[in-house]
């Protein structure tokens, strides 16, 4: 298989990168590839070719993408947009581990404390007025809340609170808070918050989930 080869695509030009093949040898082949196609094509002239790099099972660390920029410097005609692997990095699966997982909070949370999540949370605990519960996901109370809980953050949209927040002082999805009026919205334990069409907080039952929120509808069912 050769080290590097070009094939058309809807939206433009893929490069893929054998990934057993060399790298320097890979770059070697990349240099000959586009000065070829450069030759072949004096039209190209200003406008640049957009290219997608994908490096297959190699994950390129930050020396070699150096080096592929280095290349590409000598072709301003070739744009290499963005590189696509099939594999990641240690960090970003566990980011994408806990972005996935349910947290369950089970402690009193008192006033000045703040907790922080990455993906969704099962509040069983005590959140008391003056403390805040954060994710970045979803939260789902079934615990006590008098404090300030906050789904999406900073700014997805997608999340939902689901509970009874009866007591709570105020409710933040994503960058919309809402000081919470009791009298005007009353909740149980079967309510869902979540951001609407026009991007403000709005109100509805888990029994409506599957049309509020269809992504979150199916991830729970997969649960």
């Amino acid at each position: 298989m050769d080290a590097v080869t070009l094939r058309g695509r809807k939206e433009g030009f893929e490069l893929n990168i054998d990934a057993g093949a060399d790298f320097d040898q890979a770059l070697v082949a990349l240099a000959e590839l586009l000065n070829k196609i450069r030759l072949e094509q004096p039209q190209l002239g200003s406008d640049q070719i957009e290219l997608e790099l994908t490096t297959g099972r190699r994950l390129l660390n930050d020396a070699q993408k150096q080096a592929l920029a280095t290349v590409f410097e000598q072709f301003p005609e070739f744009n290499g947009t963005s590189i696509q692997s099939e594999v990641m990095t240690i960090e970003q699966a566990e980011i994408d581990r806990r972005e996935n997982s349910i947290h369950v909070e089970p402690n009193v949370l008192r006033s000045g404390q703040e907790v922080n999540y990455v993906g969704d949370v099962l509040f069983v605990g005590n959140l008391h007025q003056g403390a805040t519960l954060k994710a970045t996901g979803s939260i789902f109370v079934l615990g006590e809340v008098a404090g300030i809980v906050h789904a999406g953050f900073p700014d997805n949209a997608e999340a939902v609170v689901a509970g009874d927040l009866s007591h709570a002082l105020q409710l933040r999805i994503a960058d919309a808070v809402e000081i919470l009026d009791h009298q005007k919205t009353p909740f149980t334990a079967q309510s869902v918050s979540f951001i609407n069409d026009l991007h403000v907080i709005d109100y509805g039952e888990l029994t409506d989930l599957k049309q509020i929120n269809p992504k979150l509808y199916r991830k729970m069912k997969e649960q």
